[in-house]
């Protein structure tokens, strides 16, 4: 949230700015549809983020999504804007402030021979001076052959017509030079490799339903593809193939660079992977159902959950059951879910059969507990600290469940029965005892409301004593003593 903003009556009363190199160079060749994106975007980016969206752009322009990406991207070939990611979508103008500023100025002599070649690529408008500056300043800046740019001026009209402005062929030759593609023989050996490729992309756009030729930008995403990432013709179309809804270049892109993170590059990896991803799907969607949820997207769940819950080991019938049980238990939320799966997973109890043989052992036990509070003269619900003292009385003391029942009778006349028990036990334990028979020989202890005198001899203990017995103790810290 803003800390100050406009109100929207200021916003409305204020200006948009649209530079005179826009008007004077790019709108001529901009269609009506463009020209509305182009000015009401940069409007937009005068507003509040909320009302700062591709739908709001949308709505105002009655224009789908993929009318506006489709301006921006020629925006983008023309140098007016860079799109800074496809999902979300989002643009960012670039600044024009080079037009304002004076050219740099050239001996003409030194370009005699260029500006004639380059005048004649464009038999039907006269190139302006402005346009001939660019080229100068870009040869110059970038040491860019003449000859080679030349090349690419002619490579830029065979693919969009002679209607292709400076800009456009500019960001191709830009990108080439940082390839480093800068002379004649360069030039040369990409346009070989475009025309070698051309079989390989007649496959690929074949497998993502295209026809007609491909863009340069498309051919460019190829050779990086094969040649800088190492991917095979039969892998990059397997990608293709995996690609749901609308088939592009960009989403084909986006897919090989997730593939390429994860260092996936045969077609038999991405078909495990494709595989296995579909599986996860398919067990969020079950999960899902279990637990009383509805998500539309699965992405963010199987990153952030199911993903973790099977590298743990735990198998899909296990969480399937898991699920459902926290249904039952009121816990019907994601996070919930994965505290249970966390637990579970510290006790080692990963398969279907492994959490219904702990359920069923703690169901058991706690009939087994129930019998003993209801010895006590109570009935009540048991509760995890009547857990943790049945675990205690039984699995560390070792006392036999008719030790436990007859501890648990002789307190049912007292107000707090359990800490009795504890007494009676620990004294139980200190004799010995291990039947009933052992315990009716033992006295039982007082209560501390009943003892008026110790009758054992107080000593005190050094801190290093204590520390060399009491050290498996959990929770007990003797700094502090």
């Amino acid at each position: 949230m803003s800390f100050v903003k406009f109100s929207s009556d200021f916003l409305m009363e204020t200006f948009t700015l649209v530079d005179n190199l826009f008007i004077n160079e790019y709108l001529p060749e901009c269609d009506e549809k463009q020209i509305k994106v182009y000015l009401y975007g940069l409007y937009l980016c005068s507003n509040p983020p909320k009302d700062n969206t591709i739908d709001t752009l949308c709505s105002a322009l009655n224009m789908s999504e993929k009318e506006i990406h489709s301006a921006y991207k020629a925006f983008e070939d023309m140098g007016l804007v860079q799109v800074v990611s496809q999902e979300p979508f989002e643009v960012k103008y670039l600044s024009l402030k080079r037009a304002n500023q004076p050219p740099k100025k050239y001996k003409s002599e030194k370009w005699n021979d260029f500006n004639a070649h380059l005048q004649q690529l464009f038999p039907e408008r006269m190139l302006t001076p402005n346009e001939y500056n660019e080229y100068y300043s870009f040869i110059d800046s970038t040491k860019f052959d003449a000859e080679a740019m030349l090349m690419v001026v002619q490579y830029c009209i065979n693919l969009k017509g002679n209607n292709v402005r400076y800009p456009y062929i500019l960001t191709v030759a830009r990108n080439w030079a940082q390839e480093g593609v800068k002379t004649v023989n360069d030039v040369e050996e990409r346009l070989e490799e475009y025309d070698r490729q051309h079989d390989d992309m007649t496959q690929v756009l074949s497998a993502l339903g295209r026809k007609g030729a491909a863009e340069l930008e498309e051919k460019q995403m190829l050779l990086k593809w094969m040649r800088s990432w190492g991917y095979s013709l039969d892998a990059i179309i397997t990608a293709a193939k995996t690609l749901k809804g609308s088939k592009t270049f960009s989403k084909l892109d986006s897919k090989l660079d997730e593939f390429y993170r994860l260092s996936i590059f045969s077609s038999e990896e991405m078909a495990d992977y494709n595989k296995h991803i579909e599986e996860l799907r398919d067990l969020a969607i079950a999960i899902n159902k279990n637990l009383g949820v509805f998500y539309e997207s699965f992405e963010h769940e199987i990153e952030v959950y199911i993903s973790p819950w099977v590298a743990k080991g735990f198998d899909e019938d296990a969480l399937k059951k898991i699920a459902h049980h926290c249904f039952l238990s009121n816990v019907r939320t994601l996070d919930g879910m994965n505290n249970v799966v966390n637990k579970f997973y510290a006790q080692g109890l990963l398969t279907s059969n492994s959490i219904d043989d702990y359920i069923d052992a703690q169901i058991r036990q706690d009939e087994k507990i129930k019998k003993i509070i209801e010895a006590t003269g109570r009935t009540r619900s048991v509760t995890n600290q009547d857990r943790e003292y049945y675990q205690t009385w039984s699995a560390v003391w070792l006392f036999d469940d008719s030790v436990i029942l007859y501890a648990a009778e002789q307190a049912s006349s007292r107000t707090y029965p359990l800490p009795y028990i504890n007494q009676i036990l620990s004294a139980f334990k200190a004799e010995g005892v291990k039947t009933v028979e052992d315990a009716k020989k033992v006295a039982l202890p007082q209560s501390n409301a009943q003892k008026v005198s110790r009758d054992y001899d107080e000593r005190t203990y050094s801190k290093e004593e204590l520390r060399s017995v009491i050290t498996s103790i959990d929770g007990l810290s003797l700094d502090d003593m």
